[in-house]
């Protein structure tokens, strides 16, 4: 009788025993599974995260590459030509209004100027940087979106607003104006009407809010870039 009893304990613990390996073999591979759900899922995000963070690096590098460091490089080049061509000229004077009325009298010097040949020479490279600008607002300017700075009327900063400029524009669509006003005026298409065209002098300014809209999108970029670096660790 002691023998079959002990057989049966034995059977039983056995039993008990496959039971309790069973139950926790279970309880592993559920854990396990939940384990690889989450991992899964945090991968999963993390990918679409990194996804995203790309796409927007490389709707800034575009408009950094395609749109506003051409922008400034032409700017910039048109900004020296007219410092050369300013050199030994009355302080007040503008190329526009200049071409407009050629026989004006300057107040701070109270005489006329003449533009020499090195300055038709400066001029009409200044006119073919305009072209080039006018060219890249024309095919490209779709880049800029829906920023602030020069899609809304364009009002100029303090240190900026001395002059005269034209009321209801945007940055972009004064100076594409500015480019073609002073084009025609160079050709003679245009001519008097000094104050009917003072309001579209070049904006100077321009060249200020390019310069930060690059510096803008650039420290996006970097900012992008260190998610990603984050992202991948």
């Amino acid at each position: 009788m002691i023998n079959v009893a002990n057989s049966i304990i034995l059977s039983f613990s056995a039993e008990v025993n496959a039971a309790i390996i069973a139950c926790i073999a279970s309880v592993i591979a559920a854990f396990i599974s939940i384990y690889q759900t989450v991992i899964s899922r945090r991968d999963n995000k993390k990918n679409i995260t990194r996804v995203d963070l790309l796409q927007s690096k490389q709707i800034f590098e575009t408009k950094l590459d395609e749109f506003f460091i051409p922008l400034r490089h032409h700017l910039e080049n048109s900004k020296t030509l007219f410092k050369i061509l300013k050199k030994g000229k009355p302080a007040t004077f503008r190329t526009l209004t200049h071409l407009l009325n050629k026989k004006q009298i300057y107040p701070d010097t109270n005489q006329k100027l003449k533009l020499n040949k090195n300055d038709i020479s400066l001029i009409k490279a200044i006119i073919k940087i305009g072209k080039k600008i006018e060219q890249l607002i024309h095919d490209k300017s779709y880049l800029i979106g829906d920023d602030t700075e020069f899609v809304k009327e364009y009002i100029p900063r303090p240190g900026y607003d001395n002059l005269p400029y034209e009321q209801d524009m945007t940055l972009l669509s004064l100076l594409a104006s500015h480019l073609v006003t002073i084009r025609m005026a160079f050709n003679d298409d245009l001519s008097g009407q000094r104050n009917n065209f003072e309001g579209f002098v070049f904006p100077n300014e321009i060249n200020v809010r390019v310069n930060e809209k690059i510096i803008e999108l650039e420290t996006k970029i970097s900012s992008i870039e260190a998610q990603i670096l984050k992202l991948n660790k």
